[in-house]
């Protein structure tokens, strides 16, 4: 998937380890099926505590799993001297 990537700096190769953005995103993915889970668990379980607090710990491990993956997309996109 994330392949080291070799640029140039100052004469001397320097490998990039992209372990950490892998990282990154096993973390985004598990908070995305956490999210989802607990969003499910409100349409299984209808009462209004439930619904609010599922509700709004889903949508902010979503939020923040979006923010991760944008982190590594946009890092990503640096490297390969895209942006």
């Amino acid at each position: 998937m994330f392949l080291p990537i070799q640029m140039k700096y100052g004469g001397e190769m320097v490998i990039d380890d992209c372990k950490c953005l892998m990282k990154i995103l096993i973390l985004a993915c598990v908070l995305d099926i956490f999210g989802l889970s607990l969003i499910i668990i409100s349409i299984l379980k209808l009462t209004p505590i439930t619904i609010i607090v599922s509700i709004t710990l889903g949508g902010s491990l979503i939020l923040i799993a979006i923010v991760l993956y944008c982190y590594v997309v946009i890092r990503e996109l640096r490297i390969r001297k895209v942006l």
